[in-house]
């Protein structure tokens, strides 16, 4: 989709953490009364799309006005629910109905109207699809047979969709992992609730994954011209999610090329969808950070289904005007972020044209109220800048130089640079920066962490470079610049079943020029010997940047045979350096896994755990928890799930369903009463992110109770003036038990409820008495997840290779390397210099022997001894090469029968490593003998005076 051209100016408005220093109370109000009903549409359409949904009932002669004003405000529509798989094709047995669904999309087509439809593949609203008890080859066929079927239909004709959802939440929440994007997808068992039955019938004889890349093939050939998409939420709430989706589409979108090199550089999926349905809640700086993860992508972003609704409202409880303002902010803060990167989206669309027309009416989500009038939000949305109080555009650079290179700023805030191995400090002030105002306009300052400009591996140095309207400091634009060597860390995989195991290692600063080998090299436990080896070298990444290189084995390893293995994983360069230290993983010990914690994190990941029951706390309502182990009475409350605990560690179940972990986030309370931070108490919310179960991330909160048992709740949202019941505290960690209270407190009535758990689930337990009277009787465990993994710096890779008794090479001087290896006959060891071959011989019977010249043989060079079978690695080992210090001659002589001695020559040399090597020759000489004797590499005058003394000795130097 093409949009108009315009200034940098034009959208580059608002930075998020100028947003994030107003409140609500203090920002200016557009007088609505005064102000005339412009179109969304043409507020924003030189910076993207302004879309909503339409349903058949729309195009009717009973909401004409409603269709007007649908025309008025917007230029793209989405099908709600006309092009969802229940709605046009329930049954695979029978055939599509389309008839509803053309005539609407002909319709809006004809009004000029961009479409899209939503969607081909879900976990939801598709009853029929698969059809129950597929293998994999038929659901394959099933699979193509829907999209082929419904997607060719609307690539032609006039109801012609403009792109498609392709695929539509297939991501659970929250991944431990997420650049294995693989264990990222919801599969057949996780999470429980609307578990993917297209991967569940993919995994039924195939990988269940691959139902992804099908979908979109699949759609690219039936639906050639249009945009295909993949639509996810909750992505905005916390980085992992979004890092998984990045991953996949860049895999997949890498597959495609390398598969369809006719595409002419055409991606497969062409945009993410972020869904939007927010609450007034929403942290800004979370989404900010995934708009710049999409973008690194490469494809275009779309906001598909806005709503923000607001926390605590009911059809019984309207909003206030407090709460509206409180909206208006927010959709004002979005606008503005949605500015700055309007070169990345292509288009945002409202999920309903009123709050009676919204799937979440009871939050009142959308700018416009039920009678179509313009709330608040909607006057925030036309000018954000202006409702935010910003009148005046904050100052930004254009460029910035280092090290005589120029990067153009272009609207990037954070930049990466890439800074010389060799370069310990760097020197970076405002004199690098270029903007276009006149100095005494703008304040410009730089500061650096650490202050002395210090970089080392894995340390960068920060420069935060600050620029500012003198005469409105606020008016601002804060740009980070790291600057670091080029690192490597490697990726916290995970074994699955597929067609093999996969390793991962982002790159980051990239110097340009390393073209990494990644390897992965299986041992055997019992002897240590190679079992398997693959390997991939990788094209240098473009300097300064980041990226993930992923490899894997050609075939699926058994997990009966993975437990007699060990896995090395090394990065080296193109020279045969490493560039971190290897990683080892033994698949007979967890490397990741929930251990027991000692301190609470805000904005880490907990399963708690009852002490009195073993269960751990589950987001999953139970009509009734009833009065039995320290329950008084019989309430709703939340499940528990068994989990099995050794060592600290929950081994089982060992698969954690997303709905047993919660996310701590630090939050004030309106009514902590005595339990105040200066009082040494922090509180904290607790966020279940429920795949399939919520939209909306809720938190966990008491209900409103007149006994000692309090039902909990996370099924709706709670309002700020009522977080007294939601944030909760903690007694202190126990360091030896580590078991703890976590107790929400309302100072004003003066009631504190403990989080309960009994055999049956969890409920809040407490009324007015002192917190101790329940704290002793409700203990709960909190766990963490941990990655555990061994590094180790190595030298070798694959084969065991020997070079013994040569244990370096010495610059400038010829020398003959015996090589031993068990390999075939015909593989060939190879000394490789930077990369290159100098010498080779071929392998007999395991034994090799390398003749290399020391006009070959540099100290500033790379060397390693590499055995190849053809061009297959089989394995390599670093081979040094050192200087020689220092060389000491010395002599003695033995005194033998008649006039016979025994003269022993020796020359000791001194290397740069530290090392030294003895040379020595023994001859029998007559009594007061002088002659040059070869040793070694030298020749050494001796001079013997008889008696057994020597009278000289020295190095004849040639």
């Amino acid at each position: 989709m093409q949009k108009k051209a315009r200034g940098r100016w034009a959208y580059f408005l608002a930075l998020v953490f100028i947003l994030s220093s107003f409140s609500a109370t203090t920002m200016p109000v557009i007088n609505a009364s005064a102000a005339e009903v412009v179109s969304l549409k043409e507020v924003y359409k030189d910076h993207f799309l302004i879309g909503n949904v339409v349903s058949p009932n729309d195009l009717s002669d009973a909401n004409a006005e409603k269709y007007d004003f649908m025309k008025f405000h917007f230029n793209a529509l989405t099908p709600e629910n006309a092009t969802k798989p229940d709605s046009i094709w329930r049954d695979a047995t029978g055939d599509p109905s389309f008839t509803s669904a053309d005539s609407m999309l002909t319709q809006v087509k004809e009004d000029g109207f961009y479409t899209k439809g939503h969607a081909l593949v879900w976990h939801n609203q598709s009853a029929g699809w698969p059809p129950s008890g597929q293998t994999y080859t038929e659901a394959r066929a099933s699979l193509q047979r829907y999209i082929s079927t419904i997607a060719g239909h609307y690539s032609q004709g006039p109801y012609k969709l403009d792109a498609w959802d392709v695929v539509n939440e297939a991501m659970r929440d929250n991944p431990e992992n997420p650049t294995d994007w693989r264990n990222a997808l919801r599969s057949g068992i996780n999470p429980m609730e609307r578990p993917s039955r297209w991967f569940e019938a993919y995994a039924n004889g195939g990988n269940g994954w691959d139902y992804i890349y099908d979908a979109f093939l699949f759609a690219r050939e039936a639906a050639p011209d249009a945009t295909l998409y993949y639509n996810d939420f909750n992505d905005e709430e916390l980085p992992n999610k979004a890092i998984a989706i990045a991953s996949m589409v860049k895999e997949l979108n890498e597959r495609y090329a390398d598969e369809h090199p006719e595409a002419n550089g055409r991606k497969l999926i062409e945009g993410i969808g972020i869904q939007g349905h927010y609450n007034t809640r929403l942290n800004i700086d979370n989404l900010e950070e995934v708009l710049k993860i999409y973008r690194e992508t490469g494809v275009e972003i779309s906001i598909t289904e806005l709503d923000v609704q607001l926390n605590g409202t009911s059809a019984d409880e309207p909003p206030t005007e407090a709460q509206l303002k409180e909206q208006a902010v927010m959709y004002a803060k979005l606008f503005a972020l949605y500015k700055k990167y309007s070169d990345d989206i292509a288009r945002v669309t409202f999920w309903g044209v009123s709050d009676n027309n919204s799937w979440r009416s009871s939050g009142y989500p959308l700018p416009f109220d039920s009678n179509r009038e313009p709330k608040e939000a909607y006057w925030a949305i036309v000018n954000p800048e202006a409702y935010l109080g910003i009148d005046e555009l904050p100052p930004e650079l254009t460029s910035f130089e280092f090290g005589g290179e120029v990067f153009n700023v272009g609207g990037k805030t954070e930049f990466d640079v890439n800074v010389p191995k060799d370069v310990s400090n760097i020197d970076f002030s405002a004199a690098n920066l270029a903007h276009e105002y006149q100095d005494e306009d703008v304040d410009v300052s730089v500061t650096l962490n650490p202050a002395n400009g210090a970089v080392s591996a894995g340390e960068p140095a920060v420069a935060t470079v600050k620029i500012a309207w003198k005469e409105s400091p606020h008016r601002s634009t804060t740009y980070t610049i790291n600057f670091g060597h080029m690192t490597a860390e490697w990726g916290n995989d995970q074994n699955y079943a597929d067609t093999g195991y996969r390793s991962s290692v982002t790159i980051r600063f990239s110097d340009g020029e390393t073209a990494p080998k990644l390897i992965q090299a299986f041992y055997h436990l019992d002897d240590g010997k190679l079992a398997m080896l693959n390997s991939e070298e990788f094209q240098p990444l473009p300097k300064h940047t980041s990226g993930t290189l992923t490899i894997n084995t050609e075939s699926k390893i058994d997990d009966d045979e993975l437990k007699t293995l060990t896995l090395k994983k090394s990065l080296w360069d193109q020279n045969w350096a490493p560039i971190t230290p290897a990683r080892i993983t033994d698949f007979n010990t967890a490397e990741n896994y929930w251990r027991l914690a000692k301190t609470i994190e805000s904005g880490k990941t907990y399963i708690v755990v009852s002490a009195n029951s073993g269960l751990a706390l589950t987001n999953m309502n139970v009509p009734s928890v009833p009065a039995t182990g320290g329950v008084t009475t019989a309430k709703r409350g939340l499940a528990g799930t068994p989990v099995t605990i050794e060592d600290d560690m929950i081994i089982a179940p060992e698969l954690i369903q997303d709905n047993m972990r919660f996310i701590f986030n630090e939050r004030t309370s309106p009514d902590p009463g005595q339990y105040t931070s200066e009082n040494g108490y922090t509180g904290y919310t607790m966020l279940s992110l429920v795949h399939g179960g919520l939209v909306a991330p809720s938190i966990l909160w008491r209900d409103l109770s007149s006994d000692d048992t309090a039902p909990l709740r996370t099924d709706t949202t709670i309002g700020d003036h009522a977080l007294d019941r939601a944030v909760w505290y903690h007694t202190g960690i126990d360091p030896d038990t580590g078991e703890t209270t976590l107790f929400l407190h309302t100072g004003s009535s003066n009631y504190t409820y403990a989080l309960h758990g009994n055999e049956s689930g969890f409920v809040g337990q407490g009324g007015t008495e002192p917190l101790e009277n329940y704290a002793a009787v409700s203990r709960v465990k909190l766990y963490e997840y941990v990655s555990d993994y061994v590094d180790e710096d190595v030298t070798n890779v694959g084969v065991d290779i020997s070079l013994a008794p040569v244990k370096h090479l010495v610059s400038e001087r010829d020398a003959s390397i015996p090589v031993t290896a068990d390999v075939p006959d015909g593989s060939t060891a190879v000394l490789e210099k930077d990369g290159v071959s100098v010498a080779s011989s071929p392998f007999v019977n395991g034994e090799a022997l390398i003749s290399v010249a020391g006009s070959d043989v540099d100290a500033e060079a790379n060397y390693a001894v590499v055995a190849y079978d053809g061009s297959e690695l089989l394995g390599a080992v670093i081979l040094p090469v050192v200087t020689l210090d220092s060389a000491t001659p010395g002599a003695t002589v033995e005194r033998l029968n008649g006039n016979q001695n025994r003269l022993t020559v020796t020359v000791t040399e001194v290397y740069s490593d530290g090392l030294t090597e003895t040379f020595s020759e023994e001859v029998l000489i007559r009594n007061n003998a002088e002659d040059i004797y070869q040793v070694g590499p030298y020749k050494v005058y001796v001079d013997t005076k008889g008696n057994g003394q020597i009278r000289e000795c020295y190095i004849v130097w040639d």
